[in-house]
């Protein structure tokens, strides 16, 4: 089980998506709390959906870029990273973000 975020396609099928695990969800989650980054609390739960509107997502963009500054870990700064592409492309696209427990 993962959870996905995911741009999705007209059909609703995930255009683009990245995937987060359950142990790097954990020091995600953990992360942004210990800093005051509430931009991630819509994903504070691993098993539920979630979704962030288009004129959200350049203050979550903000809050990734602070949080991966506050993080030694690479897998965390790597998965940030593929995250802030993601988004890149859904702002582009003018798309919801989508967090979908799968």
């Amino acid at each position: 089980m993962s959870l996905d975020f995911a741009v999705l396609g007209q059909n609703g099928a995930p255009e683009k998506t990245v995937s987060l695990g359950i142990d790097m969800h954990h020091e995600l989650i953990t992360t942004a709390v210990a800093h005051g980054l509430v931009r991630f609390d819509d994903f504070a739960d691993y098993y539920e959906d979630a979704e962030v509107a288009v004129e959200a997502l350049p203050c979550l963009v903000e809050q990734i870029r602070m949080l991966r500054c506050q993080t030694g870990s690479v897998e965390l700064q790597r998965f940030l990273d593929d995250l802030n592409d993601l988004i890149a492309y859904a702002i582009a696209q003018q798309k919801v973000l989508y967090a979908i427990a799968d």
